[in-house]
């Protein structure tokens, strides 16, 4: 909520991005979370990422993991609005022994989780524009639409007509609050760039039952048939669904030129001088 501690001592500084203003970082007041991990093949992840220097956090031989989230955030500084995170658990720093497992037991371990976002729809315009001119994040709109019972909350991501996919997940109780650090890998003027998204997540309840969240995928658009592609199962290995998060995005890791140009640090199109 508005008033809570999570945001204290956190400095919001104005940005102009073409004429719509936001703030960095930006607060994320009230929101809802769930996510389905599901096995997928390592040669097929490694496929999907631009750099050597990203590096598919194994979990068993030649099989990585595809994270999916949903987020349905009911207010935040640009309004309310729903994300669908696909991402690629990262084994990092890179070069560290990928041994099975030992990337993501660090993660949950530690409460921090590297991941490769190789997709991002939003529902609104504001979402997507941000996050892809400030970020470089893979945003496009999209509908995102939640259904759920007591026991059950199902996600539905579609592009116009066409389903991409339904990520359904058990609402598992959980107790307390813990928070979060995701650190979302992406990739700008050809190197990597970085952000974290620091979350608060109450009551959230984990699973390694199998298939605590199941995957349904379209039969035609190009997101389904590239999951297809590499998943190795469409029943979840691990799971976690929190009812209620507050989070704080804040603002790239990599000062790169295209970003201090978008801070008006900088200004496009001149040349250096000797």
């Amino acid at each position: 909520m508005r008033a809570s501690t999570f945001f204290e001592g956190v400095h919001q500084t104005p940005v102009d991005l073409d004429g719509s203003v936001f703030k960095v970082p930006l607060f994320y007041y009230d929101g809802e979370q769930m996510t389905g991990i599901f096995p997928a093949r390592l040669s097929g992840l490694r496929r999907m990422l631009p750099d050597r220097r990203l590096s598919p956090a194994r979990i068993a031989p030649g099989v990585g993991a595809i994270a999916v989230t949903c987020f349905e955030y009911r207010d935040t500084d640009i309004d309310a609005y729903n994300e669908l995170a696909i991402a690629i658990p990262l084994n990092e720093p890179y070069f560290r022994p990928n041994l099975p497992g030992r990337a993501m037991l660090d993660a949950v371990r530690r409460g921090q989780f590297d991941n490769w976002v190789h997709h991002l729809p939003v529902t609104t315009e504001i979402a997507r524009a941000g996050g892809r001119e400030f970020y470089n994040y893979p945003k496009f709109i999209a509908g995102i639409d939640y259904e759920q019972n007591e026991a059950v909350r199902t996600c539905r991501l579609t592009e116009g007509a066409e389903h991409i996919l339904t990520l359904q997940c058990r609402r598992i109780p959980g107790s307390g609050s813990e928070q979060l650090q995701l650190f979302s890998h992406l990739y700008q003027n050809r190197e990597p760039q970085s952000s974290e998204f620091k979350i608060l997540a109450h009551d959230l309840g984990r699973s390694i039952k199998p298939g605590a969240a199941t995957l349904q995928l379209g039969d035609r658009h190009p997101i389904a048939r590239e999951l297809d592609g590499v998943l190795l199962s469409r029943n979840s290995i691990a799971t976690a669904y929190s009812p209620r998060i507050e989070g704080i995005l804040y603002g790239p890791h990599h000062a790169t030129p295209e970003v201090l140009e978008k801070l008006g640090v900088i200004e496009s199109g001149v040349e250096a001088t000797a």
